[in-house]
């Protein structure tokens, strides 16, 4: 299985975007930002993982989830994308996170979209870093491909 686990603020949603919807309740997710995630989605068949500081609200169980866990699975459908998994939260670094649950599931290709530098040996060719003032672009995009179809 082909996984990319994705962060949520500077990956999806930039500071401006932030800045100038931070009246709304909720995840904020850029829109334009999401149909760039959906063409990497569905040209790579890659299952997302949520590494976010968002994924407390997410549960692979309807009971598990609260209402922004709710929002988000809405948000995410309503691009054709499903949520397959989470990170364990175990408020350690998210890269020694990330590592935990790789070594739990049968992998053949992840790759790592994060706004936060995530230095560890395993990620290592596998990490995009995002800039947070512009959030995902195409030239992120066509990287995290290239990982996930080598």
């Amino acid at each position: 299985m082909k996984v990319l686990f994705i962060d949520f603020d500077g990956v999806l949603c930039s500071d401006r975007y932030a800045r100038e919807n931070q009246n709304e309740d909720g995840v904020l997710l850029d829109p334009s930002k999401m149909e760039i995630l959906k063409s990497i989605i569905d040209r790579t068949g890659a299952k997302i993982v949520l590494s976010t500081s968002w994924r407390g609200h997410w549960s692979k169980t309807e009971d598990g989830l609260d209402a922004t866990g709710r929002q988000m699975n809405e948000i995410f459908a309503s691009y054709g994308i499903e949520i397959f998994d989470k990170i364990p939260k175990l408020n350690i670094d998210r890269a020694e996170e990330i590592r935990l649950w790789l070594d739990g599931n049968e992998v053949e290709a992840f790759a790592v979209l994060d706004d936060m530098f995530l230095d560890a040996p395993y990620l290592r060719g596998h990490f995009v870093k995002v800039a947070s003032f512009r959030a995902l672009d195409s030239e992120n995009a066509e990287e995290t491909v290239k990982i996930l179809n080598a």
